[in-house]
Parts: C-alpha cells; structure tokens; sequence
C-alpha cells in the first residue's frame, strides 16, 4: 500500500541524536500513514544498530538501508529512489519533527494535491535545547491550506529544505540528483525541481526542529573554508540549470532562481573575503562577479548585500578593509 509520506533520514555517525529523532515519528495518530527510511551513510558509531531495533519493532514504518559513504546528497539519491509515498521529506539524524505539527501534515496530505507543502520550522539550541527562532515562509494575505499557483506567489517566498514537503513523483519522474561527497545541496534538493513544481500551499504549524550548534555544521564559517571547492560547485550546478532552461522557465520562476543565485553567490564572496587578504583571492572575487554580470545579468542586479555593493562601488579597492573586518567579526 502506498503510504502518505516519506521521510528519509540522513544519518550519518549519529547515535547521539538518532533516537530522539525516530521517536518524533512513533505516534498511533499516523504511524501507519508513513515509511521512514533511515538511510545510513556509511556510519562507524552504533547509528546503525539503533535504527536496526527500531526497524525490527515497527517493520511497517521504519527501514534501514545502509550504503557506503557518500554524503549528504548521497542519502537523499538513495531516499528518492526507495520512496513510496505520495509525498517526500528529507530530515538529518540529528533533528525531530514536531508530532502534533506532523499530523497536521499528513491529515493535509489526505485532501491536497499542491506540488510542494510547506511549513514553518524552529531554530532550536543544542546546548540550552530552547527554541531560539521562528523561520516563517509567509506574505501579505497568506491564506493556510489554500492551493496557490507557484508563479503567483513565488516573487515572495522562499522554500528551503527543512520547510519543503514535495511530491514524490516530481523527484523520481524528473531524476532530481543531487552531488555525493559535496557539502551544500540543499540548495541543489530545493531549486532542481523548480522547473517542474506549478501548485503550493502552506501550513501554520513548525514541523521540523532543526539542531542549532553543532560544530560539524557546514554553514560554521571555518567549515565554508574548508569546503569552499563543494559551495563552487553547488553554485554552478545551480547556474547551469538556470542556463539550461532560462527558455522555457516562466519569468517568476527565472526570479526565483536569480534570487537563490545570488543568495549562494554573496554567500561565495563572503567565503573568499574570509580567507586572509590576498592578491589571488581579490582575483577571484572580481572574476566571479564579472562572470555573473555579463553571463547572468539578472542575479548581478539581486545581489543587493552592502559589502558586495560596496566592493563594486569601490571597483574593489575596498577588498583589503573587508576582509580585514570580516575576519575580525568572525574571530578568524
């Protein structure tokens, strides 16, 4: 029987955290309506031998699927791949989902037929484990549950992964792939199926809980150093779907992928300002940024961040004090 929804989990070296986050899928409410699938990534801690008894107390739910390692992009490939519900969502093992706010997910899921769902999530605190922040989607005379038209609203939002339900079929019947071994296809998972995605509609309720703190996170500056080759990557896999179907993508659509681009671009910029001053990094700034204003006009005009503005302003004289501050902000 197909089920409702698809969770697949990305677990990798996490024995920590794993049971609180399966536990957040065990309610008598809409067990029966989901598969979760435990996609372990190569761990060499006991994540798999904990995800294993869960399997074996509720084979009807959970499945461990174990693979070598691959990374993030890897465990979502192989999530896709083994889904069988309607719809699909992605969680890391060392987060939860809200059941009450889950449920209302699925209870939606029975009656919608919208391409994308998305809900609000919470920032929360590793140490203090409080609720640190509200990430809301939302504009003016937002109407929950209502079904919009992607491109009437598209200009207003933004869909990340932890807020993102899809539907599944779009993922498999378009083989969305996202890189293995590479940091940062979350943006990858989100924008490959814009092309494809016409319908959304929004819930009120956080459904996921996102761990805030943890010093293996990507977006943790010194690790955007380290992995500042995976971000290069992710930002042209990103503009070469945007080049790829710039034709055919309706004019609120090619927006929305310029904003993401440029979002991912002044994020690239900040990484090399990051890096201590030099001749070698200066150059790539300008050589990315004159790539982007005369390949891809569009993203260059969206990338409003003051110190990108004031670095082109100065025709990049200001580089060597931005570095300097960034660095000194930072404690690098």
């Amino acid at each position: 029987m197909e089920k409702l929804l698809t969770i697949s989990i990305a677990a990798y070296n996490v024995e920590k955290y794993i049971k609180k986050c399966l536990n957040s899928f065990i309610d008598d409410s809409f067990i029966d309506d989901i598969e979760v699938l435990i996609i372990n990534d190569g761990s060499i801690d006991n994540t798999a031998g904990i995800a294993n008894r869960y399997m074996k107390k509720y084979p009807g739910t959970f499945r461990l699927i174990n693979k070598e390692n691959g990374g993030h992009g890897s465990t979502v490939n192989r999530g896709i791949l083994e889904a069988n519900g309607k719809y699909f969502k992605t969680v890391d093992g060392d987060d939860w989902v809200d059941k009450e706010a889950l449920k209302e997910l699925i209870d939606f899921i029975k009656i919608t037929h919208a391409d994308v769902i998305s809900t609000d999530y919470w920032w929360v605190n590793d140490k203090t484990k409080r609720k640190i922040k509200k990430i809301e989607n939302t504009f003016d005379s937002l109407k929950y549950r209502k079904e919009y038209k992607f491109d009437d609203i598209c200009r207003h939002i933004y869909i990340n992964i932890h807020a993102m339900t899809i539907r599944t079929e779009i993922l498999q019947k378009n083989e969305i792939r996202l890189d293995t071994n590479c940091f940062y296809v979350d943006a990858e998972y989100v924008l490959f199926p814009v092309p494809y995605i016409n319908t959304i509609a929004f819930l009120p309720r956080p459904v996921y809980m996102y761990r805030l703190g943890l010093e293996t996170q990507s977006m943790n500056l010194l690790n955007m150093q380290k992995n500042c080759r995976h971000h290069e990557k992710v930002l042209s896999r990103i503009s070469t779907l945007y080049n790829n179907n710039i034709q055919t993508l309706s004019i609120c659509k090619r927006e929305y992928l310029e904003k993401a681009i440029a979002k991912l671009a002044t994020s690239q910029i900040k990484i090399y300002l990051s890096y201590p001053a030099s001749r070698e990094n200066k150059r790539k700034i300008i050589k990315m940024d004159n790539i982007i204003k005369n390949k891809y006009p569009g993203v260059y005009i969206k990338m409003q961040n003051k110190a990108v503005a004031a670095l082109r302003k100065s025709n990049y004289h200001l580089y060597w004090a931005a570095s300097l501050v960034l660095r000194k902000v930072n404690n690098l």
